[in-house]
């Protein structure tokens, strides 16, 4: 774990040196458990979730959540496609998803080239061939810096893996304390 002091100054540009290095080195390793029934998710600890389309590059149809759990942080994975997720469960948790599923249509259920009602504590990013990323606004707030460096030195697909990083590394985290 890196000093908390770096990530409270918000040095993005020194985040992102370490995690591309990480990366580039086959790391970090991060442990994906198999999301059993998102129903017992607590929405409130729900960090960030990517969503991919049916037909998405990558894993269509797969969806992870990064979850604050007590003292750590897990993230779990489940595809409503392939896997048997149940997604009508993953979106009562976090409703936003409702304008991103397709099951049953052919077409987006968002205007072609509009964008998305997304909720005030959220931010958004469009992480590329029908890649959805979902984070906590007061999450993206500490991280904005270290997120766009990455998408822009090793892309947007990498967007989740790095969130994840983020918020595993800099634990334990408390607003409160300066």
């Amino acid at each position: 774990m890196y000093s908390l002091d770096l990530f409270r100054s918000g040095d993005g540009r020194t985040l992102a040196d370490i995690f591309i290095s990480e990366y580039s080195n086959g790391l970090p390793q991060l442990y994906r458990e198999r999301l059993e029934d998102p129903k017992l998710l607590a929405e409130d600890d729900i960090m960030a979730v990517h969503f991919a389309a049916p037909g998405a590059q990558g894993e269509g149809g797969a969806v992870e959540i990064l979850y604050s759990s007590q003292d750590s942080i897990r993230m779990f994975y489940g595809n409503y496609v392939y896997k048997g997720l149940d997604l009508d469960a993953v979106i009562q948790k976090l409703p936003i998803l409702k304008q991103l599923d397709t099951r049953g249509s052919t077409a987006l259920p968002y205007p072609f080239g509009g964008s998305l009602d997304v909720p005030e504590n959220w931010t958004y990013l469009y992480m590329g061939a029908m890649n959805h990323f979902f984070v906590r606004k007061d999450i993206y707030d500490r991280a904005e810096d270290f997120l766009n460096i990455v998408e822009q030195e090793i892309g947007g697909a990498e967007i989740f893996t790095a969130a994840a990083w983020f918020c595993c590394e800099q634990l334990p985290y408390d607003p409160e304390v300066t």
